[in-house]
């Protein structure tokens, strides 16, 4: 598979990791966890997207970050059902997986 050299952030590809480890080394990740608990499929019921990798990549300032992209690399993130500005916790409850197209859209709406 030949993956982009920049991705998400515009973070540099490092190493790809097998989804399944999403369930057993990455389980208790904190924001891993989310997909671990929730699945890898966007919740908005409209859009069908779903992560197909999970990649390690360095950021801008040399650190690294683990993420979840679909099969295009559009990077997988993690909604506040009830955001953050509206009082939302960051708590397992109130998260789900969301694509960044969709994450963006929705804002900090409920």
């Amino acid at each position: 598979m030949n993956f982009p050299e920049k991705l998400g952030h515009s973070y540099t590809f490092v190493k790809s990791y097998d989804m399944s480890l999403l369930q057993t080394r990455f389980s208790t990740h904190r924001r891993l966890r989310v997909f671990s608990t929730y699945g890898v499929e966007c919740a908005q019921a409209s859009c069908h997207k779903k992560g197909v990798y999970l990649i390690k990549a360095r950021n801008n300032a040399g650190g690294f970050h683990l993420d979840v992209y679909t099969k295009d690399f559009e990077l997988m993130t993690i909604d506040h059902i009830l955001p953050r500005s509206l009082g939302g916790k960051d708590n397992i409850e109130n998260l789900q997986p969301m694509c960044n197209s969709c994450n963006a859209k929705k804002g900090n709406k409920v």
